[in-house]
């Protein structure tokens, strides 16, 4: 029984721990990919359609700031329930071990 105890946390916090933390670091790298920030971070005083003329840098600044900060907003959205999500999946298996610790200390008591 003990080595299964073990076991379960071995595999629960080392093994299936990664692969959960890989596929949310998936998720949260397609919408990162997706909302396309990071290239029109890198590009902002580019002009869009390299429209090299006055207008062409008047227009396309604002509109990558815009879309900057709505991404970067989005992207927020996502990376807080993503790290909720891993919080409570590591959580998760300590809940009836602390249920039974209150049970035992009230039993005691």
């Amino acid at each position: 029984m003990k080595k299964y105890f073990i076991n379960f946390w071995l595999w629960w916090y080392v093994i299936e721990a990664g692969q959960v933390a890989r596929n949310l670091i998936n998720m949260w790298s397609f919408t990162l990919g997706y909302f396309n920030v990071v290239p029109m971070a890198r590009n902002l005083f580019v002009p869009l359609y390299q429209d090299y003329s006055a207008i062409g840098y008047a227009i396309s600044f604002p509109i990558r700031l815009i879309w900057i900060t709505v991404g970067s907003i989005m992207q927020l959205f996502v990376t807080v329930p993503l790290l909720l999500l891993f919080l409570m999946y590591l959580v998760l298996p300590l809940i009836p071990v602390f249920q039974l610790l209150r049970y035992l200390s009230n039993a005691i008591t």
